[in-house]
């Protein structure tokens, strides 16, 4: 039963099962099983030789291929090609658009032969791939010392940004340390000790935060900041998250708003707002009759004396983060208190009417210093607490013990231990509690703390005679593999208790873990950090509506924190209540406030928070019909076919096209200037050229298909710059017609394993923490089979995921397990 290999396991362990039923029964006969696929191949070969040999062969040699000088027999060595040609026909990019084109059925066909003899091929010699040692990103490490500490940090305070590779910010191949990365982790180290103990004494420190144009970003002390939603009933301001040291004596200093002795923006009372956590700490007026009278008549001094209203305002605050905002109150219920145009002709926006703004402010302290005496990250931390001298040592040894074992993801060595109480050794000079800081600062600085790497039970190992051997994960690294997939953060006690007692690979206990796990609250990182930069949403942070154009976006109208809301909290229902996959295409519901209600025509919806609505409204439904997509697939100032066509082949279909040649014109405005088009014309001028139809005649189909949503995801009939009727027709690689996001649904519905295939690797990749290669799609197939008989359910695929070779199993070259101990020996000099 050699090619049982090419169906899922339960699909192949089915067809066995029967086999071994009915073999002696009068109707069994091998021609009713299937053969081999490299004994069909007569039946399918030819599809190359009619359609593909007249580019791609020895002469011409198109993209490094030659079709004429392979056979069938070859498939298995050439499998990276194959595989290539295998997305290519998927996503109809082959034979190019306006090229004689197979009959969709023998393409399909085709295609199911190929995919069977490559997925038999790679079960006689399956291929893992391998991640090197992978450091903890941004999100990773705030969340790895929440869980082990209570401490919640604002990670892009202390930590640079991580790159992203194929997508994802936790592949391996960028999460390097530069010296720069090991003194800023060594720093966070410090303050997360700090918070997470508490300390008797703290320097005077300093924090400036400066707003600018953009109400949601901003500085801190020259850095790039990303700042809240200013919350309701405030007109301007900027909120911040603000990490404490300690708890004690802090101070607000506002930048001056009255800069010179004239009454720009102070003609009327502005009322100014310090919270704390959403709590009112002060509050003053600036402006009105009374500080004109003063401006008139003390000049600058009068200046001085209003502005030191916003100078040196104290409150006192726990140690840890919380946030800090300076608001102005609205007045009125107005869109905005600016004044919108000038009252004569001629008058520009210079002569406008200025209303004050929060343009930054600085916080200080700790002037003095509140002792800490009980928190919920000290209750972590003392497990136990010494009455005597006697009993310190004992006590650190189980505080450090536990907090080591849980931040390393597995039982510590004699030594590793030594070297753990080393530091509070070091310290404890300076008191019990001291010594216990230190030690934690160490315990977070450590090699085997910042960095990942799968831990492999060698008596699993295939050959450990040659240069590279694949590996099966023990119980302690598949623990830590699985919370930072489905968490993004350390595997809890639960998890590390089954690892130590080698009972998690058992089906029935991973089964039970997984499904524990998945309706934590933790679990949320897969619809926030993985869809998020699956659907390329990050691009969002450089794509605001032009408020030119779209003036309802502008100001406190901004909708991309709502749009990113939306998708969080559905995507988060399709994963929470175990849905098929497939409803993130058709899933009839969403979650709106107010405001983006308004943007999708939807009534009866009041006030900023979110709730669950059912649509009535076809184009609405999945995906496709969500304001943060449209968005990130379009210009600031129009949409465009093009990028919503590409953008749907990649993340949705799963087939990038090629980048456009050099020589190729790309800027559409530069097509026919002159005439008044929509895009849809100037487009149609660009595939003139066969060289561009190859990809456009692909591409623009789907793109126009969700022309009526303009930028801001707001629907549309007309063109906004041609003023002409939108046409959202279109017909597809296969010959599908489609007119519109609900028929294109349906099309891509249609095939439904595509889009699942598409997800899969999306998700298989972040869960690897490196991209998905050619040899990963022989696992990713199996996931997509063996999900289908659950209609394709999340939970069916995370398990596929989680029990796949390329999960399971690791490429490990000769002298690697030596890599993180090499690093561990120099802990304490990184420390």
């Amino acid at each position: 039963m050699a090619w049982s290999r090419g169906l899922s396991k339960n699909a192949a362990g089915a067809v066995l099962g029967v086999a071994a039923v009915v073999a002696g029964g009068a109707w069994f006969a091998a021609e009713h099983w299937p053969r081999p696929a490299a004994e069909r191949a007569g039946a399918h070969w030819g599809l190359l030789k009619s359609y593909c040999v007249d580019c791609h062969n020895s002469a011409d040699f198109t993209a490094g291929i030659a079709f004429d000088a392979m056979h069938p027999k070859d498939v298995p060595s050439e499998a990276e090609t194959f595989e290539h040609v295998v997305r290519k026909l998927r996503g109809g990019l082959m034979p190019p658009a306006g090229n004689p084109q197979p009959h969709p059925e023998r393409v399909q066909s085709f295609v199911g032969w190929l995919e069977d003899y490559l997925d038999e091929s790679a079960a006689e010699r399956p291929r893992s791939g391998r991640v090197g040692l992978q450091r903890l990103n941004r999100r990773e490490y705030a969340n790895a010392v929440r869980d082990l500490l209570g401490v919640e940090i604002d990670p892009a305070a202390f930590l640079p940004q991580d790159d992203a590779s194929a997508g994802f910010d936790n592949n391996a191949s960028t999460l390097t340390a530069s010296p720069l990365f090991v003194s800023q982790f060594v720093d966070a180290a410090r303050l997360v000790a700090n918070l997470a103990v508490g300390v008797d004494t703290a320097a005077l420190g300093s924090e400036v935060y400066s707003s600018n144009t953009a109400r949601s970003r901003g500085t801190r002390n020259g850095r790039p900041y990303e700042a809240a939603a200013l919350p309701l009933g405030a007109r301007d301001g900027f909120v911040v998250t603000h990490a404490f040291p300690v708890a004690g004596e802090y101070a607000v200093s506002i930048e001056d708003m009255v800069r010179t002795i004239s009454t720009t923006g102070v003609q009327y009372a502005n009322r100014i707002v310090v919270t704390l956590d959403g709590k009112i700490v002060y509050e003053t007026t600036i402006g009105g009759d009374e500080d004109l009278r003063t401006i008139d008549q003390q000049q600058t001094a009068g200046v001085d004396a209003i502005n030191s209203r916003l100078k040196d305002i104290r409150f006192t605050v726990e140690a840890g983060q919380h946030e800090v905002a300076v608001l102005f109150a609205r007045r009125t219920h107005a869109e905005s208190e600016d004044l919108v145009a000038g009252f004569a002709e001629g008058v520009g926006a210079s002569a406008r009417m200025e209303v004050l703004r929060t343009r930054g402010f600085e916080i200080r302290g700790p002037f003095e210093i509140t002792p800490a005496l009980s928190a919920a990250s000290r209750n972590r931390v003392f497990t136990c607490y010494p009455e005597t001298v006697q009993e310190q040592d004992a006590c650190a040894d189980e505080i450090i013990g536990t907090l080591a074992t849980r931040a390393y993801r597995r039982s510590l060595s004699p030594s590793e231990m030594e070297e753990r109480l080393a530091y509070y050794h070091d310290a404890k000079k300076d008191g019990f509690e001291s010594g216990i800081r230190t030690a934690i600062v160490g315990i977070l600085a450590s090699p085997n703390f910042l960095f990942r790497t799968d831990i492999a039970a060698d008596s699993q190992s295939d050959s450990a005679s040659t240069a590279s051997a694949s590996y099966r994960l023990n119980d302690v690294g598949l623990a830590s593999k699985l919370a930072f997939f489905l968490w993004s953060s350390l595997p809890d006690e639960e998890l590390l208790v089954l690892a130590e007692a080698g009972r998690l690979s058992e089906p029935a206990v991973l089964e039970q873990q997984v499904r524990r796990m998945l309706a934590d609250a933790r679990a949320e990182t897969l619809a926030v950090d993985f869809a998020y930069q699956w659907l390329h949403l990050n691009r969002m942070d450089a794509i605001r509506p032009d408020p030119a154009k779209f003036p309802q976006t502008a100001g406190r109208f901004d909708p991309r924190p709502d749009f990113l809301r939306e998708i969080g909290l559905f995507v988060d229902s399709v994963f929470r209540e175990d849905r098929s996959v497939l409803d993130l295409l058709r899933a009839k519901h969403t979650y709106v406030n107010e405001t983006l209600a308004w943007r999708y025509g939807l009534e009866g919806v009041k006030g900023d928070h979110f709730r669950r609505v059912e649509l009535e409204d076809s184009t609405r439904w999945g995906l496709l019909g969500k304001g943060a997509l449209l968005l990130a697939s379009s210009y600031p100032n129009r949409t465009s076919p093009v990028l919503r066509g590409e953008y749907v082949m990649r993340n949705i279909i799963g087939v990038p096209p090629e980048p456009p040649p050099p020589e190729v014109e790309t800027d559409l405005d530069n097509v026919a200037p002159e005439e008044n088009l929509t895009v849809r014309e100037r487009l149609a001028i660009h595939r003139e050229n066969p060289t561009c139809n190859g990809c456009h005649g692909v591409m623009d189909p789907l793109g126009f298909a969700l022309e009526n949503f303009d930028v801001d995801g707001t629907w549309r009939d007309v063109d906004r710059e041609s003023g002409k009727p939108i046409d959202a027709s279109g017909t597809l690689p296969d010959g599908t017609k489609i007119g519109g996001p609900a028929q294109l649904r349906d099309a891509l519905l249609a095939r439904p394993e595509q889009f699942v295939q598409t997800f899969v690797e999306k998700l298989l990749a972040y869960s690897l923490g490196r991209s998905t290669e050619w040899y990963d799609m022989p696992a990713v197939r199996e996931v997509v089979r063996a999900s289908a008989a659950d209609d394709y359910s999340f939970f069916a695929i995370v398990m596929g995921i989680v029990q796949s070779v390329p999960f399971t199993t690791r490429d490990l070259g000769r002298g690697e397990p030596s890599e993180l101990s090499a690093r561990s020996q120099t802990a304490r000099s990184d420390d």
